[in-house]
């Protein structure tokens, strides 16, 4: 056998029979979850942090191993002496928050196992002294001592400051800690401050009298309690969280709330954590910031709650809330809440006072461009024209006359010429009908009694199956079409040779009548319509 394949089925086999020992011995074996002050530090939420974002440093031990073994296991990894270092067990209070607690051990031969009470997996905060100080943690007294956490909250910035952990007396008064708490708060000595007690999600009670001892103060005083302080400042009032009690009824308020763009079907998406409290325009300011626009420049929208996919857009002046778009929708996966948003052109006020208008826009080289016009709701053809010169303004033509037509375009032929006085709500773009805007040829401005504007269209073999842009051109009674043909021939920009391959026909009514070139003199009879009114156009295809 190859030595190299002899050396890996050695290894195979021993990394095989480990697996099978690990699994033959696991139930000796429990999980201890350690978590240190460092991992404090930047938490914005309840309690001290957040189990699920921060991961534990963990060690596989013995169930049979005492508190001494697993002090010296401790001690070994942080490489702190035994007596720089303290366990506080992390406990699930009964008003569902998760604190440190006081390691209670009468038995010293009492196994880790049983110390967390039959539980495979104990969780614990490692408290570590300074390292700079080299000093062991001073003595902590269960019965008259109490182990306090503290968090700064700063109003301008609605942030949470994690300020570190004290060990004081439960008969010191409130005010004796304020010299501490400015100093670990960075602020001035004899700054005044509020203090809070933070209880449990939306409960951060404000201590109103600083007088108090901490067990007379703090309602059901316990090691892992939590202090809240601000600077005492009126111009907190100013700012939208003034207090660390607004700030903390917020945040229990707040979910997750997928944002993605409403125009790319295949938009990932952004997450932004929002209040169910939020309003409409404060649900913009918070996704216009993170877009980096005017709030009033986006249109928001439902998500549907059957199938993924933007639903109707929500109006700006929508009365109700986060928490009403979000859970009334009921999705298939209730954990993702969804909204869509679209950036606007136009403010969102003066877009829901406007009618959305598609049509294709033509330059006068026969390329199309899909537009979209914001007319007001009640304007008409001539309102609609004056929005598409001034989005077109820069593109028009040099030769051009600077004025913009209508065209009603059905199964790629030119219907009719709209006039500007029509109301837009009688214009309906469905099945093979569209509109285009275009500017008018200066040639076709002004035409007199022997003239008509000549519909050309394209089509090959089969008359119903119109192709390509068609376009208007002026023809003159009497001419010979000789010069029709010309003019088609430089508005397409096509040379003779190619020209030469393409026949014309007047069409009618669907039948098709084909022009002798060098004979035919246009007659405008030939081109009248034969009903309907308005510019209508049964037209020449070529």
């Amino acid at each position: 056998m190859n030595p190299d394949t002899l050396q890996k089925q050695i290894t195979d086999e021993r990394k095989l029979e480990m697996q099978r020992k690990d699994k033959s011995e696991a139930h000796l074996y429990m999980m201890l979850k350690v978590y240190t002050e460092d991992q404090f530090y930047g938490h914005q939420g309840n309690d001290l942090f957040d189990m699920d974002k921060i991961k534990s440093r963990d060690f596989r031990i013995l169930k049979s191993l005492n508190l001494s073994g697993v002090m010296e296991l401790l001690s070994d990894s942080y490489g702190y002496p035994i007596d720089n270092m303290r366990i506080w067990p992390l406990t699930l209070r009964t008003n569902q928050t998760n604190r440190p607690t006081t390691l209670e051990v009468e038995d010293a031969e009492k196994t880790v196992y049983d110390i967390a009470e039959n539980d495979p997996t104990w969780i614990v905060f490692l408290e570590t002294a300074d390292p700079e100080c080299q000093k062991a943690l001073p003595q902590f007294d269960k019965d008259s001592d109490v182990l306090l956490f503290l968090k700064k909250y700063d109003p301008k910035t609605k942030t949470i400051s994690y300020c570190g952990h004290i060990a004081v007396s439960i008969t010191q008064k409130i005010y004796e800690l304020i010299p501490l708490l400015c100093e670990r708060g960075g602020f001035p000595e004899g700054t005044p401050l509020i203090i809070y007690e933070e209880v449990k999600p939306n409960l951060t009670e404000k201590i109103q009298d600083v007088r108090l001892q901490l067990d007379k103060a703090l309602d059901e005083l316990m090691d892992g309690d939590i202090l809240v302080f601000q600077r005492d400042d009126p111009e907190n009032d100013q700012y939208e969280l003034a207090t660390a009690k607004d700030y903390f009824r917020d945040l229990y308020y707040r979910i997750e709330v997928l944002l993605c763009d409403k125009t790319n079907l295949n938009d990932p998406g952004f997450t932004l954590t929002l209040s169910v409290k939020m309003n409409y325009f404060q649900i913009a300011k918070a996704i216009a910031a993170k877009l980096d626009t005017d709030p009033m420049l986006l249109q928001l929208f439902r998500a549907q709650p059957h199938r993924d996919g933007p639903s109707h857009p929500i109006r700006c002046a929508y009365e109700g809330t986060l928490r009403d778009l979000i859970f009334s929708l009921k999705p298939r996966t209730p954990n993702v809440k969804k909204l869509y948003y679209q950036r606007l052109t136009i403010k969102i006020n003066e877009l829901e006072n406007k009618k959305q208008f598609r049509c294709v826009w033509v330059s006068n080289k026969l390329k199309e461009e899909e537009m979209v016009l914001y007319p007001n709701k009640d304007d008409t053809v001539a309102g609609l024209l004056m929005e598409a010169k001034l989005l077109k303004n820069r593109t028009l033509g040099n030769n051009g006359s600077g004025k913009l037509r209508l065209l009603e375009v059905i199964s790629n032929k030119i219907h009719q010429v709209q006039q500007e006085d029509v109301l837009l709500e009688c214009l309906n773009p469905v099945g093979t009908k569209t509109y285009r805007i275009e500017e008018i040829p200066e040639d076709q401005l002004d035409l007199n009694e022997t003239e008509l504007l000549l519909c050309v269209a394209h089509f090959q073999k089969e008359l119903f199956s119109m192709f390509g842009v068609p376009f208007l051109i002026r023809v003159q009674e009497g001419e010979p079409f000789t010069e029709v043909r010309e003019r088609i021939k430089n508005q397409l920009e096509i040379s003779e040779k190619e020209l030469e391959k393409i026949k014309f026909a007047i069409v009618l009514l669907g039948k098709t009548s084909y022009i002798t070139e060098d004979e035919y003199r246009v007659s405008i009879k030939d081109f009248l319509p034969t009903s309907g009114g308005g510019k209508s156009f049964h037209n020449p295809n070529l």
